[in-house]
């Protein structure tokens, strides 16, 4: 198979990271702050109505905004401590590109299924049985798919867990 395209460098710039057992800053970032889009989102029509009571409203906007730095401290304190985990996967089938809601499901050599409820990277253009780097963490009793890159890529070994993977104290998991 050819590939044109070259592997992003924000990609590489995650790979270089995660080969090594670390979290990049844009995925710890983006692990940190991504249920605040959602809270924010419910809760402008509340300081709206809030902001009309005076200073009871403004002591409920203060305690919401205190919630938000309560939910950040959690967060990073839960992924501070996260290990990354390393598989080679396939793909087993794949839904249309345009049905973004819809779960990562890949498999393993076995045939066990791995579910990811969540995913950091961009949708890579991939095919039906191919075989793929997988780099994800398991928090809270969910997998969240850091980044996967086809293992035939030319550009696909520097995907390779390095030495310090397991020093680091990420999980790797054989072929």
């Amino acid at each position: 198979m050819s590939y044109s395209e070259k592997l992003s460098s924000e990609l590489l710039a995650d790979l270089k990271r995660n080969r090594d057992g670390r979290l990049s800053s844009r995925q710890r970032i983006e692990l940190v702050t991504e249920p605040l889009a959602t809270l924010l989102l419910l809760s402008v029509p509340l300081i709206l109505i809030a902001g009309r009571y005076g200073p009871a409203g403004r002591a409920f906007v203060l305690a919401l905004v205190v919630g938000f730095a309560l939910t950040i401290v959690m967060r990073v304190l839960r992924f501070s401590r996260v290990k990354l985990c390393y598989r080679v996967l396939f793909a087993e089938r794949l839904s249309a590109r345009w049905m973004f809601w819809r779960k990562t499901n890949l498999t393993d050599r076995s045939g066990d299924a791995f579910r990811f409820d969540h995913r950091l990277s961009r949708k890579t253009k991939i095919k039906p049985d191919q075989s793929l780097h997988v780099y994800y963490v398991e928090a809270a009793g969910r997998r969240i798919l850091l980044n996967m890159t086809p293992r035939d890529h030319p550009q696909a070994d520097f995907a390779e867990p390095s030495d310090n993977f397991t020093y680091a104290g990420g999980t790797l998991y054989g072929d």
